[in-house]
């Protein structure tokens, strides 16, 4: 699998930074001030060093360390879960036992269509639906590269094993990319920013690849949803606690 997999960076070419983005989220935490100093260096000039200060900042300052960035990602975690047990099993079923969701049923579609109607389903009602969705929908674009219709037979163990890194991945990349706020703005054009992006991306992609293939490449299919919900506890705290060592 390896890194190459699941640090590609936006796909065609657009922007990752999500449009709808709430600039003043979280500002209420003061602990944001440090980290969006650092972060805005990164976004002016692409400073590596920025980059990696602003990321130690953000683990030890922003959320408090691993365990806190656990609780606070706990709905995008447990999504994952769903989308696990999706592509594995075939079904999503809610508390009475009913489908939410049958990968059958998508069979023939479009791979757009289908990977919009396992993001709806799978995010609905959740305090973080629009980031689940964006998360979800990327991963699976990314996994089923080249698929133009939808076939449940074309999740293979490489398939579910690259949607999961590329969906904790780019979910971590979400949640940063809001906290940084307007620190964006210190990219000097628009091309400067996509490049600041994607620098960003492949950061997180391969961090992320690096501690969770390889708890996922052995039988992933005889793997629970119970499991991958730890698993990708078990990632978010190695992640965090190789960023907390990075210093300025």
């Amino acid at each position: 699998m390896g890194t190459s997999q699941s640090s590609k960076g936006p796909k065609n070419g657009k922007g990752l930074v999500p449009p709808w983005a709430d600039q003043n989220q979280n500002g209420e935490n003061k602990n944001l001030g440090g980290f969006r100093t650092l972060f805005g260096r990164f976004a002016k000039n692409r400073d590596s060093a920025a980059l990696k200060g602003a990321l130690g900042r953000y683990s030890r300052q922003v959320t408090g360390g691993a365990e806190s960035a656990n609780a606070r990602l706990g709905n995008i975690v447990g999504a994952g879960g769903g989308l696990f047990e999706l592509l594995n099993s075939g079904v999503v079923n809610d508390s009475k036992n009913n489908p939410i969701i049958d990968l059958n049923s998508l069979n023939g579609l479009s791979c757009d269509a289908a990977i919009a109607k396992i993001a709806h389903a799978l995010s609905e009602g959740t305090e973080d639906a629009d980031k689940i969705q964006i998360a979800m929908n990327d991963a699976l674009v990314e996994a089923l590269d080249g698929k133009a219709t939808f076939d449940p037979m074309d999740i293979t163990d490489d398939v579910l094993i690259e949607t999961m890194i590329c969906y904790l991945a780019d979910s971590i990349f979400i949640q940063i990319t809001m906290d940084a706020g307007k620190a964006w703005n210190n990219a000097q054009s628009a091309k400067a920013l996509q490049k600041a992006e994607n620098d960003l991306h492949e950061l997180i992609s391969a961090t992320v690849d690096n501690y969770m293939e390889p708890k996922l490449n052995k039988n992933i299919k005889s793997f629970s949803k119970e499991n991958i919900i730890e698993i990708q506890k078990n990632v978010i705290t190695e992640v965090w606690d190789e960023w907390e060592g990075y210093q300025e």
